[in-house]
């Protein structure tokens, strides 16, 4: 780790893709995107009066702002609500690579959250992620969008049972 400034990062991909039926769908301009992975812990009171932490259910979900907001995107918002769908973010360069994000099997969550007013007005769409019986894998050359940067014609597993990151070196 240590201090590496070709890490700090300003500007993300502008690419979240959705996979519906066999086709991977983007889902439009975001103006941000947010992953959130947390252990949730809570304090015990044992008998003799000291306390104890403890480590909770793992939760992890992905918010994305959309930057469009039409009658179409909001009924599309909606039309994803409640279903599953395997997820791609693209994450920008750092430190001289791409930097791709998938998720096996998000949740889209249904509700959508609109800005009035903003600047521009946007559209949240939230997901949870559903973990795994095991870490998450996939073949990059198959089981990710046309347009990724990731190469491979064997599986790549993560670290975790619910999305994993991709770092290609920029050519």
């Amino acid at each position: 780790m240590g201090k590496n400034t070709k890490r700090i990062r300003m500007f993300g991909g502008n690419d979240f893709q959705l996979k519906i039926g066999s086709t991977w769908t983007n889902v439009g301009h975001l103006i941000k995107g947010v992953i959130r992975d947390a252990i949730e812990s809570s304090k015990v009171t044992l008998t003799d009066a000291t306390q104890v932490t403890v480590d909770g259910a793992r939760e992890a979900s992905l918010i994305a702002t959309l930057g469009q907001s039409s009658k179409e995107e909001m009924e599309y918002v909606d039309d994803l609500g409640g279903k599953e769908f395997e997820a791609y973010y693209y994450n920008g360069i750092i430190d001289g690579k791409h930097q791709e994000i998938y998720i096996k099997a998000l949740k889209i969550v249904p509700k959508m959250e609109l800005e009035i007013p903003g600047s521009p007005m946007s559209i949240v769409l939230e997901g949870g992620m559903q973990p795994q019986a095991a870490n998450v894998s996939v073949t990059p050359d198959t089981g990710l969008p046309s347009g990724k940067f990731a190469t491979g014609a064997s599986p790549v597993t993560g670290k975790n049972k619910m999305y994993m990151i991709l770092e290609t070196t920029v050519a």
